[in-house]
C-alpha cells in the first residue's frame, strides 16, 4: 500500500512553450512490471499529490526496490526528468506484523491496521544538474506491507462479531451456522462440529472463542484441495452460492454501512433440488414462484438467489491496471466468463462445486464485483478483506498505469510516433523491434538498446516479409554481410569503435578482465573475458541448482511445444531439425522436454558457460544460414534456430541427464568458437566458448520431468517477456524424480 504525498524544494525548468521558467511535475511508480504515473500539479515547486496505490508483491519480487522517477510535464516538448528516487521493499516486509507461529494468528491490535512508514526521500540524478547547487528536493511518501492473511483475519475478527450479540467474545454452533450460511457455505455439519472438537469443546453445549473460530476458519480456507471433502447432497440440497447477507456487513467495524431495502429484497430463495423433479431456472422464478416443497426442517435459512444492490457511502472501485482489490493469485480464465449461462439459468457445475467451500458468495457486497464465486475462497475473502479494510475503503484518487516503461514518460511526442511507424507497438510481449526485457536484479522494465537503423531494418526485413527473407539472393545477402563484417572488426583499424560502443551501451568497464588498450581489435573486446569474481554461481555447493549460462535475455518453457506455441513461430522448428542427423537416436529423448533460449544481443558480455555440472559429450558443427536472432525473426515463419549456422554441445549430467546446449550464430557472428572438448568434466559456471561479433544465442534442451524453471521466469515467458539475467544466476532446479536412462550414469 503506497501513498504518494508531495515534494519540496523542486527546481525551476525551463519550459518548451513559455519564455520563462516553470515547473508540471508528476510522478511515475514503477515496481516490477508494474508501472503508474500520478496525475500532473501544474505550476508548482511544492507539489501535494496525495494519491494511493495498491498493488501485489510475488514472492519473487520481495528483493526489488519501488522506483519514483519525478517528471516536469511538457506538451509539446519532452517530460524533463528532474530526479529519481527508490525505497526498498524489503524494509516494508521487516516491518509488517508477525503472526504467532503456534496459532497462526496475528495479535488483535496489529492484524491489518499497522501503522504506514514515512519515507523523505531526496531526488538524486544520473547526471549533474546545474539547479542541484541551490535546490534540494525531496519527495514524501508512505507505504506499508500487509500480508493477506492478516487482512482475512481482521476481516473474520469484524464479521464474527456481528454474530456475537451478547459481545461475550465467544460463538455457540447456531451462531457459528448462521454466520457460515450467510456466506453461502457448503461446509457440513461434520465439517462444523470439528471446529468445536478440535478444541476439546462439545458441539451442542460449548462455546468458540472469535480467536478460535478464525483458526478454524483460516484452516479449512486454507487447505489443499486434495484435502478438501467432497460436498453431502443431504446436506446441501441446494445452490448456497449467495450475496452476503446484508445485515452481518453493518456494524462499527466497517467504514462502509449499507443502507438495507428490505421490502426489496427477495427472500424466497431458489427451488430445493429433489432427485426426480424438474429443476426451475431462476428467470422462471420471477414470473412463476414455486410453492415450497416438503423437506425436513433443518435448514432454518433460505440463501438469497438474486444479487441485489445494497446501496453504499462510498463504492469502492476496482483498481485500474494493478488488480489490487481482485484476487490473492494470477488472473484466472473465469474472470471473462460469466458465472449464469446466457439464457439465465445457473452455469453448469463444475469440479469446484463438488467440494465443501467455506464462502460461496456471487458478488462483492461492497465493490458490487460480480461472478466471485468462480474464484477460489481464499482469494474471495482477500478481495473481500482488502474491499473493507478502513484505511483504502475510500480514495479520492487512484494512480492509474500510463506508461509501459518508465523511461518512456521521458519521450518527446514526435519520437513515439516515429518509433511507433518504424519499430511497431511498444507494449510489453509486442511482436515488434521494441523489444522490451525485464532485469532480474532491479525488477525494473528495461527497453533494449540499438541504433535507429537497426530497429527499422529488422522490422522492413521480417515483418510481414514472409517470403522475400527466404530467397537464396537474401541467404547469400546476409552470409556475405556477416563474413565481411567478421573481417571488418578482425582488422586493427576496428579498436577505434570500442570506446563509441561502451559510451553508447553504458558497459561496465570495471569488470573487464584486461585493460581496453590491450584490445587490438573490436573483436578482442566484443568475446572480453570477466575478472574472477564478476560472475558468481548461486548455491555453489548444490549441483541440482540450474544455473544461467550466459549473460542474456532468456526464456523458459516446460516443453517445445510450448515454446513453439509462445515463441518459436518457425514453421518447420523441430528438434530434429534443431540437432541435426548426427544425433537423429537422440531425438525422441527431447520429446515433451523442457528448453530455455538464452539471447545473447551485441552489448552482453559474449563468453557462453556450462549451466550444469557433466562431461562433454562428442559435438557436432552444422552449416547453415545467418538471420537474426531477434524476437522479431524468432516469431516469423522462418525456423530461425534450425537453419542457422550453430554448434552441438552436448553435457552428460548426473543431475539432469544428458543437456544439449546447441550454440546458434546469427547475422553479423563471424564465429563460434569452444573452449572445451570431448571427455572434459566442466562445472556449473564454467566457460565453454564464447562467440564473434553479433547477436547470438544459445538453445538448451532438457529430457522430460527433469526441470523445474522459477516462478517468476515462467511467468514472464508465458507472457513473451524475456528476462534479462547473468551468467551463475539460478533459473530452475532438478525435479525429485529419478533418471531412469542407464546411459546417463557417469
Amino acid at each position: 500500500m503506497l501513498e504518494i504525498h508531495s515534494a519540496s524544494d523542486l527546481p525551476k525548468l525551463k519550459n518548451m512553450t513559455r519564455m520563462g521558467w516553470d515547473m508540471d511535475p508528476f510522478v511515475v511508480v514503477s515496481f516490477g512490471k508494474k508501472v503508474f504515473r500520478t496525475r500532473v500539479i501544474r505550476h508548482s515547486l511544492n507539489p501535494t499529490w496525495d494519491e494511493k496505490l495498491l498493488f501485489h508483491v510475488r514472492r519473487y519480487e520481495t528483493t526489488f526496490n519501488v522506483q519514483l522517477t519525478v517528471l516536469d510535464w511538457d506538451k509539446l516538448s519532452s517530460n524533463d526528468h528532474v530526479g529519481d528516487a527508490s525505497f526498498s521493499v524489503s524494509e516494508l516486509l521487516a516491518n509488517a506484523p508477525q503472526k504467532d507461529e503456534e496459532t497462526g494468528l496475528y495479535p488483535h491490535d496489529v492484524d491489518g491496521l499497522h501503522a504506514m512508514q514515512d519515507f523523505q526521500l531526496s531526488l538524486t540524478t544520473a547526471k549533474e544538474m546545474a539547479w542541484e547547487a541551490k535546490h534540494k528536493p525531496v519527495l514524501s511518501v508512505r507505504a506499508k506491507y500487509q500480508p493477506y492473511d492478516a487482512l482475512r483475519q481482521r476481516f473474520w475478527r469484524q464479521y464474527l462479531k456481528q454474530y456475537d450479540p451478547d459481545d461475550a467474545n465467544a460463538l455457540s454452533h447456531v451462531e457459528l451456522t448462521s454466520m457460515l450460511d450467510s456466506l453461502g457455505s457448503t461446509l457440513s455439519r461434520d465439517t462444523v462440529n470439528s471446529f468445536f472438537t478440535r478444541f476439546g469443546k462439545s458441539p451442542r453445549e460449548d462455546f468458540l472463542t472469535i480467536d478460535e473460530a478464525i483458526q478454524c476458519l483460516e484452516t479449512e480456507l486454507c487447505r489443499p484441495r486434495s484435502e478438501k471433502k467432497l460436498i453431502d447432497p443431504e446436506d446441501n440440497a441446494f445452490d448456497s452460492s449467495a450475496p452476503v447477507t446484508p445485515a452481518a456487513i453493518a456494524g462499527n467495524g466497517f467504514e462502509h454501512q449499507l443502507t438495507l431495502n428490505l421490502d426489496k429484497l427477495d427472500f424466497a430463495g431458489p427451488p430445493l433440488v429433489i432427485p426426480g423433479l424438474n429443476i426451475v431456472s431462476d428467470s422462471d422464478l420471477v414470473h412463476k414462484p414455486a410453492p415450497p416443497l416438503p423437506h425436513a426442517t433443518e435448514p432454518m435459512q433460505q440463501p438469497i438467489t438474486d444479487v441485489a444492490h445494497f446501496p453504499t457511502s462510498h463504492s469502492v472501485p476496482n483498481l485500474p491496471g494493478s488488480g489490487a482489490l481482485t484476487r490473492q493469485g494470477s488472473d484466472s480464465s473465469s474472470d471473462q466468463e460469466d458465472s449464469s449461462g446466457s439464457n439465465g439459468s445457473p452455469a453448469p457445475k463444475t469440479t469446484d462445486d463438488l467440494f465443501e467451500r467455506v464462502i460461496n458468495i456471487k458478488a462483492c457486497p461492497l465493490c458490487h464485483r460480480p461472478r466471485l464465486n468462480s474464484k477460489a475462497e481464499v482469494d474471495i475473502v482477500t478481495h473481500v478483506a482488502i474491499c473493507a479494510s478502513q484505511d483504502w475503503s475510500t480514495v479520492d484518487r487512484i494512480m492509474v498505469s500510463n506508461f509501459v516503461t518508465a523511461s518512456q514518460a521521458q519521450r518527446k511526442w514526435y519520437t513515439k510516433v516515429i518509433t511507433k511507424v518504424s519499430s511497431g507497438n511498444y507494449k510489453l510481449g509486442a511482436n515488434s523491434a521494441n523489444i522490451i526485457v525485464q532485469n532480474r536484479l532491479t525488477g525494473q522494465l528495461e527497453e533494449e538498446k540499438m541504433q535507429v537503423y537497426v530497429r527499422l531494418g529488422i522490422r522492413l526485413l521480417y515483418k510481414g516479409w514472409k517470403s522475400r527473407m527466404e530467397g537464396a539472393r537474401a541467404r547469400r545477402l546476409l552470409k556475405s554481410m556477416s563474413i565481411k563484417q567478421g573481417n571488418k572488426y578482425d582488422s586493427t583499424e576496428s579498436a577505434k569503435e570500442i570506446p563509441t560502443f561502451i559510451a553508447f551501451h553504458n558497459l561496465n568497464v570495471d569488470e573487464i578482465a584486461e585493460p581496453l588498450r590491450s584490445f587490438k581489435t573490436f573483436n578482442q573486446f566484443f568475446y572480453r573475458k570477466l575478472k574472477p569474481g564478476a560472475r558468481l554461481t548461486e548455491c555453489p555447493d548444490d549441483p541440482c541448482r540450474l544455473v544461467s549460462g550466459a549473460d542474456c535475455r532468456l526464456m523458459v518453457f516446460e516443453t517445445v511445444n510450448e515454446a513453439t506455441r509462445l515463441w518459436i513461430k518457425g514453421r518447420e522448428f523441430t528438434v530434429a531439425r534443431l540437432l541435426g542427423e548426427r544425433y537423429r537416436s537422440e531425438w525422441d529423448h527431447y520429446a515433451g522436454g523442457a528448453l530455455c533460449i538464452f539471447r545473447l544481443a551485441p552489448q552482453d558480455y559474449h563468453r557462453f558457460h556450462s549451466p550444469v555440472d557433466g562431461t562433454i559429450g562428442p559435438m557436432s558443427y552444422i552449416a547453415g544460414e545467418y538471420y537474426t536472432v531477434n524476437p522479431q525473426a524468432i516469431r516469423t515463419a522462418l525456423d530461425v534456430y534450425g537453419e542457422n549456422v550453430r554448434k552441438v554441445v552436448p553435457i552428460d549430467s548426473p543431475q539432469f541427464g544428458r543437456v544439449m546446449a546447441v550454440c546458434i550464430g546469427a547475422m553479423m557472428v563471424g564465429s563460434i568458437m569452444t573452449t572445451v572438448h570431448n571427455g572434459d568434466e566442466v562445472k556449473r559456471g564454467q566457460e565453454l566458448g564464447y562467440f564473434a561479433f553479433g547477436g547470438s544465442t544459445i538453445v538448451v534442451l532438457f529430457e522430460k520431468g527433469v526441470v523445474e524453471w522459477d516462478e517468476d521466469l515462467l511467468i514472464n515467458s508465458r507472457a513473451c517477456l524475456e528476462t534479462l539475467v547473468r551468467v551463475g544466476m539460478g533459473i530452475g532446479r532438478r525435479r525429485h524424480t529419478s533418471l531412469s536412462d542407464s546411459r546417463h550414469a557417469i
